[in-house]
């Protein structure tokens, strides 16, 4: 019974170490196995994929038309402009699709990067992220992390030892996760109006899924683990500074419940925190239903989001295309990247503005940039967090006790990009000195 403990703990977590971060070399390049298996689903089986994704996409938007009338569909519920933007996301997907309809929107460049890049990118990728990821969530892999992580938690970013757990659900598998746990551990007393404004704000993250999404999109997935390491290192750094300026500093520490202090730490943590693996990997259902319930949480999410990212990212192309509105917002980022010395310093900072939209149109703006200019975007705006096609919008909803407003979220966007500019400036100045973004 003991080895089978082990066993439920082990395998999955070396999985998805060697899922996610062993290089591999694949068709001349450098990769990952993520990247190998996304490539041949989508290489090998065009059409199949093409399908699958417009299914996928339609059904979130059918069973968001309903959910207004069924109990049973309000998880599809959500805020009458996220509504609108689903319905107009599917009557785009098929205009892409089918290849008929606005002219504005039938230019190859939108059709094809839309539905033959990122919306399949993101349809296959987060399925397949979430059954692994899935695993690892609930066979003691998130015990394991987020208990050896408590001692920084409180120094480092004013929060219990505690939210090391929604942190890192966010990270492995889905922000809305987090801001779930969060909310639920917020409304029973575990975190103050601050801590959970903090957690809910600075570290409901993408997923690591998600950054494959952005890597593959912008053609750097060969390069995911040092994406990956960048967006790590500077979503803390970034998290520590903003946690002690406005507005976070000024919200109320006040609690809605009695407070529930957490434990303190034991001296020997690391034995501590294999044991709350041990222990729920005790708990938890087979390998292989977790393995299934995962793919069809996948499933779900992308039902959520694809029509969204097809209406946010579709506008945003053709607002970025026809009309100068990201050239006049990003003209104070340009002299900025001009000193920096990143190419094509206009299209980066088109795409330091976007993020605000949606997380994934700036790949739109620096999709046929060089490699050093793709890769400091890839990291800078999977950092930047805050983007009003979907956590906006379900911050403020989850958070109305807060509150959490529209003001916050805008100026933590603000202030989280000036901040990363310099931290991502300097990881891709290093990175670049190694010759790999040559």
């Amino acid at each position: 019974m003991k080895g089978k403990k082990w066993f439920k703990f082990l395998f999955p977590f070396f999985l998805g170490v060697v899922f996610f971060f062993l290089p591999l070399k694949y068709s001349g390049k450098l990769t990952v196995p993520f990247d190998i298996l996304v490539s041949l689903l989508r290489n090998s089986f065009p059409r199949d994929v093409g399908i699958y994704t417009i299914a996928v996409l339609l059904t979130g938007v059918v069973l968001s038309i309903f959910s207004p009338f069924f109990p049973f569909l309000k998880k599809y519920k959500t805020s009458f402009l996220i509504y609108l933007l689903r319905i107009l996301g599917g009557i785009i997907a098929i205009c892409l699709y089918t290849g008929y309809g606005p002219r504005i929107i039938m230019g190859e460049d939108i059709r094809n990067f839309m539905m033959n890049l990122l919306i399949p990118s993101v349809a296959v990728i987060i399925p397949i992220g979430a059954s692994v990821v899935n695993m690892l969530t609930s066979t003691g892999t998130l015990d394991f992390v987020g208990t050896l992580s408590r001692p920084i938690m409180r120094p480092g970013f004013k929060v219990p030892g505690r939210a090391a757990l929604d942190i890192l659900t966010s990270w492995v598998g889905s922000y809305s996760v987090g801001l779930y746990i969060t909310r639920n551990v917020f409304l029973k007393g575990g975190y103050s109006k601050r801590e959970a404004f903090i957690i809910a704000t600075s570290f409901s993250t993408v997923s690591i899924g998600f950054v494959g999404v952005v890597a593959s999109t912008l053609k750097i997935l060969n390069l995911f683990p040092l994406v990956f390491i960048g967006y790590f290192f500077a979503v803390f750094i970034t998290g520590a500074i903003i946690v002690r300026i406005p507005p976070t500093s000024k919200i109320s520490g006040d609690y809605l419940t009695i407070p529930i202090p957490e434990a303190e730490a034991k001296k020997d943590i690391f034995r501590e925190a294999v044991n709350q693996a041990l222990v729920t990997a005790s708990r938890s259902s087979s390998l292989i239903s977790l393995f299934i319930r995962g793919f069809f949480d996948g499933l779900f999410l992308a039902s959520l989001i694809l029509s969204t990212i097809a209406s946010v990212g579709t506008i945003a192309i053709v607002l970025a295309k026809y009309t100068p509105i990201f050239n006049y917002l990003a003209l104070p980022f340009y002299p900025i990247y001009k000193l920096i010395g990143l190419p094509q310093p206009m299209k980066v900072s088109i795409a330091t503005v976007i993020e605000v939209a949606e997380m994934y149109l700036p790949t739109i703006a620096v999709k046929d940039a060089p490699l050093v200019s793709r890769f400091f975007i890839a990291v800078l705006s999977t950092s930047q967090l805050i983007f009003f096609s979907s956590v906006g919008p379900m911050i403020m909803d989850m958070f109305r006790e807060i509150p959490i407003k529209f003001s916050h979220l805008l100026i933590l966007f603000i202030e989280r990009t000036i901040i990363l500019i310099p931290i991502v400036g300097a990881y891709t100045y290093i990175i670049y000195s190694t010759g790999l973004l040559r």
